[in-house]
């Protein structure tokens, strides 16, 4: 059993590439919607007991942010306890990078490329407008990873693989993931190694999460 963190940036074709790995390997594939539908089961759960438990709405107010980040992470955590998973996006590589079966996977291209493809995709026509939707999607997600996690969102070793789309085909990346995750299944870990399997996750929270898994939503 395996799990699979992908990174990518926008217009580099990441999240095809992640679903295809998925699909090869016969994982489950989590992605935004995957994760924002457990969210809305067990986050209203979970705001409920802060909201009954804080002395005024205030400290709710307050502590927004840190409660989103924590449940996202146990969101992430709980999924990636059920092992053969490809989870794309949501900082996995930050929460999930120090377990011995996670593959951290990084998906990038040049610049330029991503502009291309970003306005053929969207069938755009003003090149500034898409090198700023570009270079606005990098800043958000670069800030987002450094503020709550403390990383660099396109640090390379922060990543046990890191594929350029400009140089090379979807094909041949999703054959590089799934050839490195078969040689990370059949590493032998260390009695020390802790993995995945060993992480403690609420009920409420492993019901929400196999509901959702159950009924993906159309990618």
């Amino acid at each position: 059993m395996a799990v699979i963190t992908i990174s990518r940036e926008y217009g580099s074709g990441g999240s095809d590439i992640a679903l295809q790995v998925a699909k090869s390997l016969g994982y489950e594939f989590v992605d935004k919607n995957a994760t924002d539908g457990v969210f809305r089961q067990y986050g209203l759960t979970k705001f409920d007991d802060l909201y009954s438990s804080a002395p005024n709405i205030f400290d709710l107010l307050n502590a927004d942010n840190l409660l989103l980040i924590s449940m996202a992470n146990e969101i992430l955590e709980a999924v990636a306890q059920r092992g053969n998973v490809v989870i794309l996006g949501r900082a996995g590589f930050a929460v999930l990078g120090s377990y011995a079966d996670v593959l951290s996977v990084r998906i990038q291209a040049p610049f330029s490329d991503r502009v291309q493809r970003v306005m053929a995709q969207q069938g755009l026509a003003d090149l500034e407008a898409a090198m700023e939707q570009v270079k606005e999607d990098d800043e958000v997600h670069r800030k987002y990873v450094g503020r709550f996690y403390n990383k660099e969102w396109d640090e390379a070793s922060n990543f046990d693989l890191v594929i350029d789309t400009g140089s090379v085909s979807s094909e041949m990346a999703v054959s590089q993931i799934v050839e490195a995750v078969r040689a990370l299944e059949q590493k032998a870990l260390g009695a020390d190694a802790v993995t995945t399997a060993s992480i403690e996750v609420d009920p409420v929270l492993a019901d929400a999460v196999t509901k959702v898994l159950a009924h993906p939503l159309p990618v």
